[in-house]
């Protein structure tokens, strides 16, 4: 277990729920993998894996062979910075690849359709709409096409698995009809031709991944936005000194030897307002010096800063998974082979039960069942809303070590602070921290008990906690006592939060549901922790709790909307109105509803970004 590694991979392919799955699935089946999470908020994978066992270029090329692709720079974590912004300028031409591509699909489509429904019969008119329709289909929707053959060349089958089946099927049958027209006319049916059909609904797909992309990049805001502070013209060593100017981003973690000035902190606390620094001051790096000049001497560069280890802890968080997202990824794993067998159903009832023109309806149905159950929002209710949410609390100085943390934090309903460097600042003690009183105020306006645990002598907690606000107090506790405490709140039904900071308080930490460690507070205690409060702010603790909530609602409005709309979609496209007042689904009107729903759901969790 010591020697296990977790780094997070940017991940290359991936369109829906189903591709997640695959991905997810080949790594953990690796020899030396112990865990992984794949998401696709993010397109990453979170491995932690034995380096003895297993190196990145293994989980690469397993990766590859699944029909997919893993970004690896190097074999240290120092390299998955330089993978991240690799990953992020292929991200960018592909956006813009598939906006290119999408503009010319809505041109073409639009023509196709134009012509196909706006003209009446003219000679030449079949072939001028299979010409205007083969450049959509095999141009435009090359990626989906391209993908899907790598993933049934692996045995696999995605979102681009549907979308083409549905595609090729439309445009294959138009093209038989076109050549081969009385197949039908001796039989005394019309040989329809579909080609806007097939052209529409790779129109319309584009339009939505296009819209889904852009809306996927500003989940990832907060990352890009702390990678930016990382100095790139000034590398310093360790015992490094150098002077900082005023404007001028501080390059390392150290300490002031000379001088003074305000410094803004805000990207890594969370705090607007500039601290001052003076000799014997900490400064950090990507921090921003304001008007004064003072010298430094380098203490922590490159990864062992603490914006980089923030970074690195926001984006494990992000590539994470909450519990609930392990059961849609169930669902999601068997849920393109489902809908492709229903997709076959569909079409042999309407052939048994439609003698007249049941091949025609059939292909149709089938095609537009392949394309409206689309498991792309399935796979982005999830993971959008968390990677927005976590992004949130790191902009506050509340940094969330894992998903399920964000989660758990919704169902807490006691919090439990202990005195000493928590509610009190360090001084001989009992300085009252500003923020406390308002914080236990907002605690308790949520409907939340708190109660104070102490190792002090009962009056001078007593005295600390009507100073807060404060009415439960436990004191006299030894330090390893503390967790037996927190086990008998548990005991009572209690989801107990323990808010802590020194080494005495690891063990309560350890048993609490939810585990939060003030910023200032020791390596020990934040690493037993679930989230770290930065700025040692103590209102950071209501507000992580009301984000978890907002969080959650958000992720239940994402997986019910999603489910709804498969469940009550599918029976839709397959027909089943029609016998009772002749209404089907138009391919086209399922694929601007497919694509709909994945651009609903990221949108919806664009709204955790709102203050």
């Amino acid at each position: 277990m010591a020697d296990m590694k977790r780094r997070t991979f940017p991940v290359k392919g991936m369109g829906c729920a189903a591709c997640v799955a695959r991905v997810q699935g080949t790594i953990k089946n690796l020899s030396g993998v112990r865990d992984c999470d794949v998401s696709l908020a993010t397109n990453t994978a979170r491995v932690d894996y034995d380096p003895k066992a297993v190196t990145p270029a293994d989980i690469q090329k397993a990766v590859r062979d699944a029909g997919y692709d893993l970004i690896v720079v190097g074999d240290d974590e120092s390299d998955d910075d330089e993978a991240a912004s690799e990953a992020e300028r292929s991200r960018e031409d592909h956006i813009k690849s598939l906006t290119r591509d999408m503009w010319l699909a809505v041109a073409l489509a639009l023509l196709v359709t134009l012509i196909g429904m706006g003209f009446k019969d003219f000679p030449g008119k079949g072939a001028t709409l299979w010409i205007l329709a083969t450049p959509v289909v095999f141009w435009c929707g090359r990626r989906f096409i391209t993908t899907a053959w790598k993933q049934a060349r692996h045995g696999s089958a995605g979102m681009d698995t549907l979308v083409s089946l549905s595609i090729l099927i439309s445009y294959s049958f138009s093209v038989f009809n076109l050549l081969f027209p009385e197949v039908w006319t001796s039989r005394g049916m019309e040989p329809r031709l579909y080609f806007e059909s097939s052209a529409m609904i790779v129109a319309f797909i584009l339009i939505g991944r296009s819209l889904e992309e852009r809306a996927k990049r500003s989940t990832g805001s907060a990352i890009r936005g702390l990678a930016g502070l990382q100095p790139k013209s000034v590398r310093l060593n360790p015992g490094d000194i150098y002077t900082v100017s005023p404007g001028e981003r501080i390059p390392a973690d150290g300490e002031v030897i000379e001088g003074e000035s305000f410094v803004d902190e805000s990207m890594l606390t969370g705090e607007s307002v500039p601290n001052f620094k003076a000799t014997g001051s900490k400064v950090y790096t990507g921090t921003m010096n304001q008007k004064g000049t003072f010298v430094m001497r380098a203490e922590k560069t490159g990864k062992d800063t603490m914006l980089s280890s923030i970074i690195k802890m926001v984006r494990d968080a992000q590539g994470g998974k909450a519990r609930i997202q392990r059961t849609v990824d169930k669902v999601a794993a068997v849920f393109v082979p489902v809908i492709m067998a229903i997709s076959i159903v569909t079409l042999l009832c309407w052939i048994f039960l439609d003698r007249s023109d049941g091949v025609t309806m059939g292909l149709l149905s089938m095609v537009t069942v392949l394309v409206i159950a689309c498991p792309c929002s399935l796979g982005l209710a999830t993971p959008t809303a968390l990677t927005v949410g976590i992004g949130n609390c790191a902009r506050k100085g509340i940094l969330i070590k894992d998903a399920d943390s964000l989660q758990v934090a919704r169902d807490i309903d006691t919090v439990v602070f202990d005195k000493t460097g928590t509610i009190t600042k360090e001084s001989p003690a009992d300085e009252i921290r500003e923020t406390a009183p308002e914080a236990v105020s907002e605690l308790k306006r949520m409907g939340l008990d708190v109660y104070i645990l102490s190792g002090d002598k009962p009056e001078r907690a007593t005295r600390v906690a009507a100073e807060v606000g404060v009415e439960n107090v436990i004191s006299g506790v030894l330090p390893d006592r503390k967790h037996e405490h927190i086990k008998a709140l548990q005991a009572e039904g209690r989801k107990v939060a323990m808010v802590g900071d020194g080494i005495n308080d690891s063990p309560a930490l350890a048993v609490a549901d939810l585990s939060v460690a003030m910023g200032g507070g020791t390596d020990i205690a934040m690493n037993a922790s679930m989230v770290t409060i930065v700025n040692s702010d103590l209102n950071s603790v209501p507000k992580l709790i009301k984000m978890s909530r907002r969080t959650t609602r958000i992720i239940n409005e994402n997986l019910f909307w999603a489910f709804i709309y498969n469940i009550l979609a599918m029976p839709v496209a397959a027909g089943i109105l029609y016998p009772v007042n002749g209404f089907t689904l138009n391919p086209m009107i399922a694929a601007a509803c497919m694509a709909l729903s994945s651009v609903c759901v990221v949108t919806n969790s664009l709204r955790l970004r709102r203050k």
